[in-house]
């Protein structure tokens, strides 16, 4: 692997990144270096997902902008130079992306996160990639070598063999090194470690970065559980399984040292350890027990809201339940990013609309079991589980509701329920199916991006979400929740308010709970043509939508309108957008309170 700065050969080739104007061929190479650049940096620096987005998006606009004059066909925007750094960048947020936990934050190990150096070195011993605490801790530049790092000559002779190994390709990979720097901010001799990452072309390039203990998912209930320590107890023993003295700890916590070594005595009596390094050694070993059983922290048990509904597949569906238990059935059909959480903006609603809501979980989102059939056929199969669970339950005659991205699903259901199963159908602010490429033309960018790429680009769709996904676990959950709506005016007064926001956010764990796959499902689903569900009933349907939605147009909408207007009612929100549900929950309540009560008349 080249120095992806200064490559001739992509100098050379045709197209990664585009400009504004012109064919993909006509690219500039600067333009193109950004994109590749930016693909590396996204791996490594969670936050600099929007600058990686902004390049993402130029690319993938002009090349469908080109493409769609002729043939549209999918995957019109991938090239092999692209795939091949798209498959290494994907590798490194394997390394760097621990598993995620039961609400979807990133159990990152302390000094594991963004700000602990990292970089690459390719075959030759040039640092091809590096993140900016690695440019500050080892003061690399552009063009920077093994030598460069300044490790003692042992260490250093060690990883130049390692990278002239790659070069030969005889023979299995390298084993990881273990090397030791001192830290010159902070004196501090801290250990690194090099491996070797291996893309699925062949190229390899050695990774390094700081050695530290993982953190995984059920760590803390295993602690919590088997020697009641307290939240602060817990955070501190993370520290102590990264290597971190009293005094470092102290200093990380805003905390007074003393303080710190009383919590260390408490933790060392309630796990009965008589000495630091004791307890750094049962730490470890319980590490290596959540490692051994990474579903620990997913399983959800039932209670008063939630039942679990195993299907004949053997595989379990969490369903929450939301309203009087005599309340007439509502089967709820959540959103791709936001979950369950509009239910919560309702609660007292409900009960005032006699509603039962019933709220099954889709494969891949929250605690629900995987479904792992071929992605083209999960939304039929989701669709046969809800009608699974309606006649388990003895559900009579519900209407479905389907909000945002959840539409699709509750079209496919009303598809394979028998006829008169099902008494109809409200979307708010849902999908519609896409007939062509001029629906995407109204979306903001990110999510037009979004689209093109599921559309036409689907191989990169999972690296593109995995990092956003990222992004969000680092601490950038609010940045990129603001960035979905940042030109949806209608919206932001909306998404501004705190408690709004907070649900949002809960909900957009939910959906990472498991990692992308709940969105690369749904994200593909949501910008194909999906019409024959639709034709596959008669039942009456109530679209609710905003004028200024940002992502489905109220044109696509009203076209829809009218292709099934002898069934389909359409109430347009005026100065609204996506954000229906949360800004005006009493006219969803009454549209679906109207659909039951015009169907028992």
């Amino acid at each position: 692997m080249t120095d992806f700065h200064n490559d001739p050969a992509r100098e050379a080739s045709g197209a990664a990144a585009a400009e504004q104007t012109g064919t993909p061929d006509s690219t500039s190479a600067a333009a193109r270096d950004s994109l590749i650049e930016a693909i590396y940096r996204i791996a490594l620096d969670p936050q600099t997902y929007d600058t990686f987005m902004e390049r993402w998006d130029g690319y993938v606009t002009t090349r469908v902008a080109h493409e769609i004059g002729g043939t549209e066909r999918t995957d019109m925007t991938a090239t092999p130079e692209l795939d091949t750094h798209f498959a290494l960048a994907s590798k490194l947020l394997d390394e760097t992306m621990p598993p995620p936990t039961v609400d979807g934050q990133e159990p990152a190990a302390p000094g594991a996160g963004r700000g602990a150096a990292r970089c690459l070195i390719d075959e030759h011993g040039v640092i091809v990639w590096y993140n900016t605490a690695a440019e500050r801790q080892f003061g690399l530049r552009r063009g920077a070598t093994i030598d460069t790092l300044g490790l003692e000559e042992a260490h250093r002779d060690r990883l130049i063999e390692m990278a002239a190994a790659l070069a030969s390709s005889r023979g299995s990979p390298p084993r990881p090194q273990i090397f030791t720097t001192r830290l010159s901010e902070t004196g501090r001799d801290v250990h690194f470690q090099a491996r070797v990452i291996t893309e699925t072309a062949g190229t390899e390039v050695i990774l390094v970065t700081r050695l530290s203990a993982s953190w995984p998912a059920g760590v803390a209930t295993l602690i919590r559980e088997n020697f009641a320590m307290t939240p602060s107890e817990i955070d501190i023993c993370e520290w102590i399984a990264d290597g971190r003295t009293a005094s470092q700890i102290a200093e990380l916590r805003g905390a007074s040292v003393a303080t710190v070594r009383t919590q260390i005595k408490n933790i060392m009596a309630k796990t009965r350890t008589s000495a630091q390094p004791e307890l750094v050694r049962l730490l470890h070993l319980l590490i290596r027990i959540s490692e051994d059983n990474p579903d620990h922290s997913l399983r959800v048990a039932e209670g008063p809201g939630l039942r679990r509904v195993e299907l004949r597949d053997g595989r379990s569906m969490p369903v929450e339940l939301h309203g009087p238990e005599g309340g007439d059935p509502v089967i709820f059909f959540h959103g791709m990013l936001d979950g369950m959480a509009a239910l919560e903006h309702c609660r007292d609603l409900l009960t005032q609309y006699n509603l039962r809501f019933i709220c099954p979980a889709r494969p891949w989102f929250g605690a629900a079991d995987p479904d792992h059939g071929p992605m083209a056929g999960s939304l039929d199969r989701f669709a046969q589980d809800v009608c699974e669970m309606l006649k388990d339950r003895n559900l009579r005659s519900p209407v479905l509701l389907g909000h945002m991205a959840g539409a699709i699903s509750a079209h496919a259901t009303a598809a394979a329920a028998n006829s008169g199963d099902i008494r109809g159908l409200v979307s708010v602010s849902g999908g519609v199916p896409i007939l062509g490429a001029g629906q995407f033309a109204s979306m903001t960018t990110r999510q037009r991006v979004v689209a093109y790429t599921a559309r036409y680009s689907p191989r990169v769709l999972p690296f593109l979400l995995r990092a956003g996904i990222r992004q969000m676990r680092t601490g950038g959950e609010r940045k990129f929740l603001m960035s979905l709506y940042e030109n949806s005016p209608d919206d932001l007064p909306v998404i501004a308010d705190p408690d709004v926001q907070d649900m949002v956010l809960n909900g957009y764990r939910f959906t990472v709970a498991q990692g992308h796959r709940a969105f690369e499902i749904d994200s593909r689903h949501v910008v194909g043509n999906w019409s024959r569900h639709v034709e596959a009933t008669e039942m009456p349907i109530h679209l609710i939508h905003g004028e200024s939605d940002p992502v489905v147009a109220l044109s696509s909408v009203e076209d829809f309108a009218r292709r099934y207007h002898n069934r389909t009612q359409l109430t347009r929100i005026d100065g609204t957008g996506q954000l229906i549900f949360y800004k005006s929950p009493e006219v969803v309540l009454s549209a679906v309170r109207n659909m039951l009560d015009l169907a028992r008349a």
